[in-house]
């Protein structure tokens, strides 16, 4: 319904909030716990024996009465270093983890005390469980951080841990003939897998399949890096058990009431209001529209914190076979999890061989779940000198350690394992073949040699990261927000994407295919190589060489090239990238410094990686509204 005086799009079903956080992971966690008025102090008997003199001294020239949310944040962050590029993440880092990156482990310098006249009414919408993408992730690896940096505010992991211990399963959970626990069933029962090895941690095995591993210990069993952990590979938690920690923190600090679970933003925009005001929209900035159970909903707020993380779209390569539905075609590790689970063990030892690209995490982990599987691996990756090792330690990092010795190592003989170190997919197609089955075929080319290879394989992964969802965004780039005025370089652009989006995308297709056909041309020549680098290959009906170029990247759709294109980016002409070019904000408040007014964001967002440097943010936005409510 629309208020016909005032123009405004209101109805009876539209929600008011001070404030919209957008992603319900451990961001718009520990953001709903400061802002329902749990407010950080530090503990001054502690301060005292603090590593850092500055510091120290800092906050005892400060007054402890006051919490962290009404101090001079400028001033107590100031010269702080660590792992985070964001000041006021590093001063709440180094209170709760004092020098935690020179190897203390000290206690925790803060505690957090309740002021219920200081809440913020505010919402968390999330599109699964309080908890985002930490349940989908799997749940048998384990965390890249230790676990004692997976806590958030108010409530240690390793503490809530101890009290409440990991419940085996009691019943069976059967997909495709497979347990959740990944065993075959048959006659009601879990198959151990004894020769392919595909055991899990016992602490998620469902009973049945415990009783049948106990009664089986005459079977002689291979060992597992899983179950053979060491002391220090114990101080990372199991990724499963985090997700039920973050579900768990929501309830256990009583801030269920401000999630809205299970719910996908759709838009974000700014909200203009007649002069004279709108009833409750009076002071409203922002609409925020979404879908829940198949409902639209709309809610007007004042200010919108972006915490939805920065992995929900798998990047791609760009070749032609990642234009089409591929069903063998992954770009997400659970997804070829899931495939893989699907086939009952004993089929997986007759599998082809699995193709993963990359050189990250993802894909060490994939690597890892392959072959522990018995299922062969041809690794494609670009760079010859890995990096996976790089600030791992080794007796923490095991497995990542194995996976890079292998990679460093080409020419040596591994199981299940063939690394092709320099290269990159050429091409990825389904090739009918003459007993009526379609083979999965994969191109891969070396990238100084230009000699390409042809694989068939059972699946293909494509597991080279992932870039944020941020497409609700879209409307911001023609809504006429407004920029600051310092900022005339990313204003222009803002405004002219709306109207030459299109025409410039045009551009920029025809230019890169103007330069592809006149690199083909040159092939003409006798010199052809040095220019091109390619091979040719000449058709007898025509005699004519044709290059071995790579084929042109598909056009990117519109509303991926306005994301791109925001201009929010430390970096405003390229695509907003966690590690590589996070959205710029203001290091002490965290609004997004080219949007428009009441928008924030933090997290993996704006480059805080590690759970453990997320309070931060929460900590800097709590403490700018708070200003702000206070002027």
């Amino acid at each position: 319904m629309r208020d016909l005086s005032t123009k405004c799009l209101v109805t009876k079903e539209t929600i008011y909030k001070d404030v919209v956080v957008i992603g319900n992971g451990p961001s718009g966690i520990a953001l709903s716990f400061m802002l329902a008025g749990n407010w950080p102090y530090w503990k001054s008997t502690d301060i005292q024996s603090h590593p850092d003199e500055l510091l120290r001294a800092r906050l005892n020239y400060a007054d402890n009465g006051k919490s962290l949310v009404e101090q001079d944040l400028a001033t107590l962050a100031d010269g702080l270093e660590g792992r985070s590029t964001n000041p006021v993440s590093l001063l709440l880092d180094s209170l709760t983890h004092p020098c935690a990156d020179l190897g203390m482990e000290l206690p925790s310098m803060l505690n957090y005390r309740f002021h219920p006249e200081k809440k913020v009414d505010h919402i968390v919408v999330g599109k699964g469980k309080a908890g985002g993408s930490w349940h989908r992730m799997d749940p048998n690896l384990r965390t890249l951080s230790l676990s004692a940096w997976m806590s958030l505010p108010g409530l240690d992991f390793n503490e809530w841990e101890a009290k409440n211990p990991a419940k085996p399963q009691t019943t069976h959970r059967e997909v495709n003939g497979v347990c959740s626990c990944r065993k075959e069933i048959a006659n009601g029962e879990c198959q151990i897998d004894v020769d392919n090895n595909n055991s899990v941690e016992d602490s998620i095995v469902c009973q049945q399949c415990v009783l049948r591993r106990k009664n089986s210990q005459t079977t002689p069993r291979k060992t597992s890096i899983r179950q053979n952990h060491s002391r220090e590979v114990e101080t990372r938690a199991l990724i499963s058990r985090v997700a039920e920690y973050y579900e768990n923190y929501v309830k256990e600090m009583d801030l269920d009431k401000y999630f809205m679970n299970d719910a996908t933003i759709t838009s974000i925009a700014p909200f203009k209001t007649q002069p004279g005001g709108c009833g409750k929209a009076k002071d409203i900035r922002w609409i925020v529209t979404g879908i829940r159970k198949n409902k639209t909903f709309t809610i007007l707020c004042r200010n919108v914190v972006l915490a939805n993380g920065s992995s929900d779209l798998a990047n791609r390569l760009g070749v032609r076979g990642e234009r089409f539905s591929i069903p063998w075609l992954k770009h997400e590790l659970p997804h070829l999890e899931v495939a893989l689970e699907a086939i009952r063990p004993a089929e997986r030892r007759t599998l082809k061989p699995v193709l993963i690209v990359g050189a990250g995490l993802s894909a060490a982990d994939a690597i890892t779940i392959c072959r522990q599987s018995g299922i062969h691996v041809i690794h494609v990756f670009r760079s010859r000198t890995a990096g996976l090792d790089k600030m791992l330690p080794e007796n923490v990092y095991p497995e990542y350690h194995e996976v890079h010795r292998m990679m460093k190592n080409p020419n040596e003989a591994h199981s299940c394992y063939t690394p092709l170190p320099e290269h990159t997919i050429a091409d990825v197609a389904s090739v009918p073949s003459g007993s009526g089955e379609e083979k999965r075929r994969v191109t891969v080319r070396h990238l100084k040699t230009g000699e390409t290879r042809d694989f068939e394989v059972s699946f293909c992964a494509i597991l080279i990261g992932a870039r944020p969802d941020l497409r609700f965004l879209t409307p911001l780039s023609t809504s006429g927000a407004s920029v600051p005025e310092d900022h005339p370089t990313e204003q222009a652009i803002e405004e002219n994407l709306s109207f030459f989006g299109r025409q410039l995308t045009w551009f920029k297709n025809l230019c890169a295919k103007g330069r592809h056909l006149s690199l083909c041309e040159r092939v003409r020549r006798p010199d052809y190589k040095k220019i091109c680098g390619h091979n040719f290959t000449t058709t007898n009906e025509k005699s004519t060489k044709s290059c071995e170029c790579l084929p042109r990247p598909p056009r990117v759709g519109l509303s991926e090239d306005i994301v791109t294109n925001l201009g929010l980016g430390e970096d405003p002409t390229a695509a907003i990238d966690g590690k590589n070019n996070p959205i710029a904000v203001d290091k002490y408040t965290n609004q997004v410094l080219r949007g428009p007014k009441g928008l924030y964001a933090m997290g993996p967002l704006v480059g805080d990686n590690f759970v453990r440097f997320i309070p931060g943010g929460a900590l800097a936005i709590t403490s700018a509204l708070q200003n702000l409510e206070n002027d």
